[in-house]
């Protein structure tokens, strides 16, 4: 048995009375083993925590020294009828939302008891963002006091219950210190653990040990139970006692009372809400330059050589001068450690009862078909058109592009293309048309590309025929070409850039839109004419010119919307009366499971969730909405793919514990999910 030391006497009071009877503050010293109970002789039963009324111990003086120990143990007792969500955290005398505190969960059952373990995670020391800022897009800092404290000044410790009904109650039974701790603050590397996580912090469902995948598996399985999924879904996940259309046997769609929907291949209303990239296992991350970085990398001969790739280049960051690298992916070992060597089949299947546990309906762009083509959630198809030569556009009127886009096509034969769990097709993701008129972004990248672009060829035909003559171009646009020789074999863009330059572009970027659309949707429906066209995946601002083209070829307008669907989309209300799917949005890293920031160094507890909360209830309720995606269903490896990115706001970590915050408000919502769509408008969700 390791030394172990309760917390000081203390009355506990309800936060909701404001004002405590505290015992002196405790210094725990070594070799001290003599346990004080924590409860009052008039609280000797134990202390409730009520669904309105938090517990909060305080100690007499500034601080309690806890830094001989590693932890704090909770023994709670279930005495309501509902399951419910005990919560504690831990705080530093100056602790403000997340920082300088920890916190943990225990989920119970009516009437079970159980133990919850809140680590009291060490401050490591700060190394500062400069050694990282080569490998990360989007961040610019690193907290390390987030989720960590001091455990030698240890203010408050608080116990409550999440979103409990009236009538629920926990009982406290004991609350005591454990474990043998270590000074603080701690070094900060190695900082990823040989499971892939953060080492300095702790979440629920973090894996220790490997003896945690089985208590994972276990918890998994008690999940499912307990939570089959929306009971008015049906197989495919449409509105099972919603207004029946016409079955079609494939996914279309309609406008029903004002808003638009798609329908099932059984003519159930449907509302397409699903994960990007779900699949078994996960992505590698280079570790080439940054082995330093990790605890434990396994090595590449060894049992978990599978889990290794190699690469060279990357689109963004440290890598994309075209350096080699070495990656691993945590996220796949992690699933063969839980599953067993047939982890992938294992995890395929799983993976289709964890989206409708969620309450999920579709397998969203990038999922692998080793988990799709068993058919049981809808899903769609990401296509690649052709390699974007044009700064990051096809090059459409070179015939290359269409023969590539249909060489990709037929590729779907045989598998997707007529497969009525196929929702349908998205080719291509955020092409560069930019927020100018007429997508005259991408007649730019056009007009930078080699002489022997067809795109070039053709706007300088175009520009031809409107000007005649090389001067008269010259005088419109400021520019100095000696012919349109010249101009084809220019690769510069002209400074300052005249309206008739911008005009010009826009002009023709209505022709390179519809070229290219046309194209796609001629490719599509040749080989799937019952499977939908969704579009490109539009993303930022997009001239209305050009959705209106994109209407007139996709049966859905794909577009990525991060910030919220409303401010996006209505812009094209009253013009474009066509439906819409969001291709991907998302919300903020989990904090908790990273130290990496962005504009804001911290956030309050719960934030992210807010902000889940605001757009999920926006989407299911617009009128040109058929569906969202969200980015993405696993989280992105802690030390970042090759291109820099390091997103943590996946569903699953990369332990393959579900984020609990994001599941248990995922469920609060889409379980709702026709009742909010089906509601009349102006309705509160």
């Amino acid at each position: 048995m390791p030394r172990s030391r309760l917390l000081p006497r203390s009355l506990l009071c309800l936060l909701a009375c404001l004002s405590w009877i505290a015992a002196p503050a405790t210094v725990v010293r070594a070799g001290e083993s003599a346990e004080i109970s924590l409860l009052s002789a008039s609280a000797a039963g134990g202390a409730a925590v009520k669904p309105d009324a938090p517990l909060v111990l305080s100690p007499e003086n500034a601080a309690w020294d806890l830094s001989r120990h590693d932890s704090l143990y909770f023994t709670l007792r279930n005495d309501g009828r509902e399951t419910v969500s005990v919560w504690a955290r831990a705080e530093n005398p100056d602790a403000k939302g997340v920082t300088d505190s920890v916190r943990n969960v225990l989920v119970l059952d009516p009437g079970a008891s159980g133990e919850l373990r809140l680590r009291l995670m060490r401050r490591p020391e700060d190394p500062g963002y400069a050694p990282f800022k080569p490998y990360f897009m989007y961040f610019k800092s690193i907290n390390v006091r987030d989720n960590t404290l001091d455990p030698a000044r240890v203010a408050r410790v608080v116990v409550w219950l999440d979103e409990a009904r009236p009538g629920s109650g926990v009982t406290v039974k004991n609350v005591s210190a454990r474990g043998e701790g270590v000074p603080a603050p701690v070094p900060f590397f190695p900082f990823i653990d040989r499971y892939g996580q953060y080492k300095h912090t702790d979440w629920p469902g973090k894996v220790h040990e490997d003896a945690d995948f089985e208590a994972l598996r276990r918890q998994d399985a008690r999940d499912m139970a307990a939570h089959a999924g929306p009971a008015d879904w049906d197989e495919w996940g449409g509105w099972k006692n919603g207004p029946r259309r016409k079955a079609t046997g494939f996914f279309r769609t309609e406008k029903v009372d004002g808003k638009w929907w798609l329908v099932t291949p059984r003519g159930t209303l449907f509302w397409s809400y699903g994960p990007t990239g779900v699949s078994a296992g996960g992505e590698g991350s280079p570790v080439t330059s940054k082995e330093h970085w990790f605890e434990d990398l396994p090595s590449p001969e060894g049992p978990a050589a599978s889990h290794w790739s190699s690469g060279r280049g990357a689109r963004f960051m440290y890598y994309q001068d075209g350096k080699e690298w070495r990656a691993f992916s945590f996220s796949g070992l992690n699933a063969e450690r839980k599953y067993g060597p047939d982890w992938r089949e294992a995890t395929a299947e799983a993976l289709h009862f964890r989206l409708r546990n969620w309450g999920m309906n579709t397998m969203a762009n990038w999922s692998d078909p080793v988990v799709y083509l068993k058919r049981k959630t809808p899903y769609v198809v990401a296509v690649s058109s052709a390699p974007l030569k044009l700064d990051h556009f096809p090059d459409v009127f070179d015939p290359e592009f269409e023969r590539s886009v249909n060489a990709a096509m037929d590729r779907e034969k045989g598998t997707t293309a007529g497969d009525p769990w196929n929702l349908g097709y998205f080719v291509d993701n955020e092409l560069t048309w930019g927020a100018s008129r007429g997508g005259a972004r991408a007649v730019q990248g056009a007009l930078k590309a080699s002489p022997g672009s067809g795109t070039k060829k053709a706007f300088v035909a175009h520009l031809k025929a409107a000007y005649r003559e090389i001067g008269a171009l010259n005088r419109a646009w400021g520019a100095p070409h000696a012919s349109w020789e010249a101009l084809l074999e220019a690769r510069a863009l002209p400074e300052p850039q005249t309206e008739a330059f911008k005009t010009d572009c826009a002009n023709f970027g209505l022709k390179m839109t519809e070229k290219y659309f046309s194209t796609v949707r001629a490719a599509v429906k040749r080989v799937a004419p019952n499977n939908l066209y969704l579009g490109c995946r539009f993303h930022g601002h997009i001239d209305r010119s050009v959705v209106e083209i994109a209407a007139k070829y996709c049966d859905v307008i794909g577009y990525n919307i991060y910030e919220r669907p409303a401010g996006r989309l209505n812009q094209y209300r009253g013009v474009v009366d066509a439906p819409f799917i969001v291709g991907e949005f998302g919300v903020t890293s989990d904090l908790a499971q990273t130290p990496w920031r962005g504009q804001l160094l911290t956030q309050q507890p719960g934030e992210r969730l807010a902000e889940m909360e605001r757009w999920l209830a926006e989407g299911f309720a617009h009128p040109a909405l058929v569906g969202a995606h969200f980015f993405q269903f696993r989280d992105q490896p802690l030390s970042a793919r090759a291109d820099g990115e390091a997103t943590l706001r996946g569903f699953l970590a990369v332990g393959d514990s579900p984020h609990f915050d994001l599941v248990q408000l995922n469920r609060k919502l889409a379980y709702r999910l026709y009742e909010i769509r089906g509601a009349a408008p102006g309705a509160k969700p």
